[in-house]
């Protein structure tokens, strides 16, 4: 993998933590690991069934017309996501926060069929700061693959990524529960890579996205 032409994804100024995220707003979905924190008053209905509604305006003769636009669910809003379904399994990835105001990714996966995923069920994982890292590494195509252990507060969970030609292959599971194994193709992969960047990111004042990429690639060359 260490062929691939060098990643050049678009980088905006930095702003700090404070001012993309309102700790009161992130979601609550569980125990993590001891050093992650999921604020109790966020309810997570909008993100996980797809029935949120769609905002809505006055026309000029005061009839009601929905909008297919809203800021908080667009590209660097509070609640955007990217989530992608397969035959068997769906997993979404946002954006999040530990409890030592880390900003990172959070993984979530649902098994079903026929297009309908049980969400009530499903398996959420926080990355920590160093497995942001790996998840980088494998969706910015700088390793084929990747595995995460010990997450939870049970350490009974945990996510692989695969590189398979035309895709990278998304495992994520925990105990007690059917492993979700969804096909992400490539140019998805980059839409996510790109959005995992960019909250990683977030923590840094004074470092530009080619300088992060640059030192992932130099740690993977040496075996890291």
């Amino acid at each position: 993998m260490n062929n691939h032409p060098q990643y050049q994804p678009q980088y905006q100024p930095q702003k700090s933590a404070n001012e993309y995220f309102d700790s009161s707003q992130m979601h609550n979905t569980g125990a993590e690991c001891q050093n992650q924190y999921v604020n109790e008053n966020y309810i997570p209905s909008h993100m996980h069934n797809n029935n949120a509604q769609s905002p809505v305006k006055q026309s000029q003769e005061g009839q009601t017309q929905s909008s297919d636009f809203n800021p908080d669910y667009a590209p660097g809003g509070r609640y955007y996501s990217i989530k992608v379904h397969a035959s068997k399994a769906a997993v979404e990835f946002k954006a999040d926060i530990t409890r030592k105001g880390v900003i990172t990714i959070r993984i979530e996966a649902a098994s079903g069929a026929n297009k309908s995923y049980d969400w009530k069920n499903k398996i959420s994982i926080q990355l920590t700061q160093l497995g942001l890292i790996e998840f980088l590494c494998a969706f910015l195509f700088i390793k084929e693959s990747i595995e995460l252990k010990h997450y939870g507060a049970k350490n009974d969970k945990s996510l692989k990524v695969q590189y398979q030609e035309g895709k990278l292959f998304v495992q994520v599971s925990q105990k007690g529960k059917k492993l979700c194994g969804v096909p992400i193709p490539i140019n998805e992969a980059v839409r996510i890579g790109q959005f995992a960047l960019d909250s990683y990111l977030k923590n840094f004042d004074n470092i530009s996205a080619e300088f992060a990429v640059q030192n992932f690639n130099r740690a993977a060359s040496l075996g890291l």
